[in-house]
């Protein structure tokens, strides 16, 4: 979700599909910028110090809880616009059709660093949601003029989570295989983007930089 501009060539045609296509897909859909803070928060609360001073119930609710705020709603909000004819892609992959779901996402991510501030969770976990939110915004205006990548931000926004996790020493384990694995999922979630000719190669790249800005910055 949140991610053809007028410049880019159509899909081909489901049939005329193939593997790389198919995969790329695949790629696509487990990494939606919708799933990226989940994947956050669970970073943040099993591969650091937190595992050992909060219960595991206690980060299975904060987990299902960020699912519930930061891609439930966005979804349900989508379906809903697309319904009443406001968007015509529920992909949302048109630029026009996604001002409205990016300030929901945005809305969302606000409520929901909130809420993990709200539960104390360690400030650069909230941090991690607003930066994210900061990074939609800035797609939102740069969407007026350009098509932005929001995979990328998604992906971003990880990457830049996982370093600073590292940087501080707030892992539980050593993280430069982690990290690695990060980067080259990131890598192969951008040209997953451009298999599917839904960016160009500056779009996924302008988009991975400005998720990683964001939450490196909020979260260092």
């Amino acid at each position: 979700m949140l991610e053809n501009q007028n410049n880019i060539s159509p899909q081909p045609s489901t049939s005329k599909k193939g593997i790389i296509e198919h995969v790329a897909e695949i790629f696509s859909l487990i990494f939606t910028p919708l799933l990226a803070p989940t994947y956050g928060v669970i970073i943040s609360l099993n591969y650091t110090f937190i595992i050992g001073a909060s219960p595991l119930s206690a980060r299975m609710l904060a987990t299902i809880s960020t699912l519930a705020i930061t891609c439930m709603i966005p979804i349900i909000a989508i379906a809903i616009l697309y319904k009443l004819g406001k968007i015509s892609d529920p992909g949302v992959n048109e630029q026009k059709d996604r001002f409205i779901p990016y300030l929901v996402t945005i809305a969302c991510y606000i409520a929901c660093a909130i809420y993990l501030d709200y539960i104390n969770a360690p400030k650069w976990i909230p941090m991690f949601l607003i930066g994210g939110g900061i990074a939609a915004l800035t797609s939102v205006l740069i969407n007026f003029k350009w098509k932005i990548s929001a995979h990328g931000a998604g992906m971003g926004g990880l990457l830049a989570l996982i370093f600073s996790i590292w940087m501080h020493g707030y892992n539980f384990f050593d993280f430069m295989p982690f990290a690695s694995i990060a980067l080259l999922v990131t890598g192969i979630v951008g040209s997953a983007r451009l298999i599917l000719r839904r960016h160009t190669l500056g779009q996924v790249i302008a988009g991975t930089l400005n998720g990683f800005f964001w939450v490196f910055i909020l979260t260092i």
